[in-house]
């Protein structure tokens, strides 16, 4: 008893730290979605074009086996003067890959389209240092960028182009779709938080004024403007967030485009998925390091250093969920010691408020996003639940990515693995590029153990308000454990719990 009392102070300073963190995370995501539904864009639709700038298509390829043929042929099919139109199809690859994207190029070039296989001798600053590779051979005054998962439609460039004839636009960037949204559990869930990414997020930044990030495909940059900013740089994992950045630090204005989508392959394994997190988690902190005390000394609002703080430390918000993680035990025996008619914290209503609006303002801004992603809210219900418990499952996984950025430890770049999945009746079993177990799983499987603990110490003592909170680490936990295991072991299963197709309409 006497070390529970010696840890009241700084349990409980820990706990309410986090709980004010996400009550400022909570507000703010009840803002940007008002933001979102109500503020008009502020660039209205120009009229239809007259002149065709030449504009040129970059393709950045690493062993794509499985998607790059797709990705070449719809990037040839795009809507635009071929004698305007040129594509590099910047290849790093190591595998067979290079060979395949030799023909298609040759058979595109034969049938009369500008488009060449560029080739670099080293891997140095992978994407990044391949598109300022391919920016320095470049004929376009405009840079469109699409990855190897995406496909574009034809009629891309002819919707995108015309808002450069605002002269501070440096970036216009279309919404991602998703080409295999119904093929499992994981990757509905996935389509549920990056539509809340597109569809609220994208949209409130660009409308409202705020610092938004180019998202590394499926837009289209003025040249002159990735000159100003000072070029494509690799000394982050976000290339892409840290060029917007400094284009927008420049006085460079964004366009967001959420009716012209680009239809792109989630990843379908945990594996994949977990890489794909490492790396936007570590490239967004490492942006934050290198860019936030510029955008804090910059001669912007208020606002839009605020907006541009919580956007760049987003991902702290994992540390504070695994920080309230492993607290859950103390908060059950402080809360049966402390009842609220011996304590006044428990009682107060600024500690309802701090327990409550982050719990309830991620489903309101999930729910938005699925009812202007998909026409309908009450069916997408399980998935916006099911998401709302993912952020849990990986929080391992994204705090030892910020922290190896805080330490200085150099991360590589992780390709997230492509298979071509299109359809429910796609597998990726047997394909290459598969990843092997991650090391974290060992230490997540401790956590669920660790969570399952919790969540019967709470159900023991009757404590219902924890046994939800714990109950949501655990669900979380779980999922990620278990789908590991499963795909590990019966590649194909996870498809048993696919939704019906008939639900999505991306699908």
């Amino acid at each position: 008893m006497a070390l529970l009392d010696a840890l009241w102070l700084p349990v409980m300073g820990i706990y309410t730290l986090a709980l004010v963190f996400f009550l400022c995370v909570g507000l703010n995501l009840l803002y940007m979605t008002a933001l979102a539904w109500r503020r008009p864009p502020r660039h209205s639709a120009p009229g239809p074009m007259t002149d065709f700038p030449q504009v040129t298509i970059q393709l950045p390829i690493f062993n794509e086996l499985y998607v790059v043929e797709r990705l070449i042929d719809a990037s040839c099919g795009l809507d635009w003067p071929r004698d305007r139109l040129e594509i590099q199809v910047l290849d790093d690859s190591t595998d067979e890959t290079q060979f395949l994207v030799a023909r298609l190029v040759r058979r595109w070039a034969e049938k009369g389209f500008n488009i060449t296989h560029v080739r670099r001798s080293d891997r140095l600053g992978y994407k990044a240092g391949a598109l300022e590779a391919g920016l320095h051979r470049a004929r376009g005054e405009f840079i469109a960028v699409f990855d190897a998962d995406f496909v574009p439609p034809p009629h891309f460039l002819q919707e995108a182009m015309p808002y450069f004839c605002y002269e501070r636009v440096g970036f216009v960037q279309a919404r991602w779709g998703h080409l295999n949204q119904s093929y499992s559990l994981l990757t509905e869930l996935q389509s549920v938080v990056i539509d809340a990414h597109f569809f609220v997020d994208q949209v409130a930044r660009n409308r409202g004024g705020y610092f938004m990030n180019f998202n590394g495909t499926a837009g289209v940059w003025r040249r002159a403007a990735i000159a100003d900013a000072g070029g494509w740089e690799h000394d982050t994992l976000a290339e892409d967030l840290d060029l917007s950045y400094r284009a927008q630090l420049r006085g460079w204005e964004a366009v967001y485009l959420p009716d012209v989508v680009v239809y792109a392959e989630l990843p379908v394994t945990v594996a994949a998925f977990r890489s794909q997190q490492r790396r936007w988690a570590a490239g967004s902190f490492a942006c934050a390091i290198k860019l936030l005390p510029k955008v804090l000394a910059a001669p912007v609002s208020l606002g839009v250093k605020v907006q541009a703080a919580l956007h760049l430390m987003g991902y702290g918000s994992h540390l504070c969920l695994l920080a309230m993680f492993l607290l859950q035990p103390f908060l059950i025996t402080y809360s049966q010691r402390f009842s609220p008619q011996t304590s006044p914290l428990f009682a107060s209503p600024f500690w309802l408020l701090l327990a409550t609006l982050p719990a309830l303002a991620p489903g309101v801004y999930l729910a938005y996003a699925q009812w202007r992603a998909n026409g309908q809210l009450f069916q997408r219900v399980p998935y916006i639940l099911g998401a709302s418990v993912l952020g849990a499952g990986i929080m391992l996984t994204v705090v030892g990515a910020l922290a190896r950025v805080l330490i200085g430890k150099h991360l590589a770049f992780e390709r997230t693995p492509k298979y071509g999945i299109a359809r429910q009746s796609d597998s990726w079993d047997g394909k290459r590029y598969a990843l092997g177990v991650d090391p974290l799983l060992a230490f997540e499987l401790l956590l669920a153990c660790f969570s399952f603990g919790s969540v019967a110490y709470a159900a023991a003592l009757k404590s219902w308000g924890s046994l939800f909170y714990t109950g949501y680490f655990l669900l979380g936990l779980l999922f990620i454990v278990g789908m590991s295991f499963i795909q590990l072991s019966v590649p194909a299963l996870p498809r048993v719990l696919a939704s019906s197709p008939s639900a999505n309409r991306d699908s």
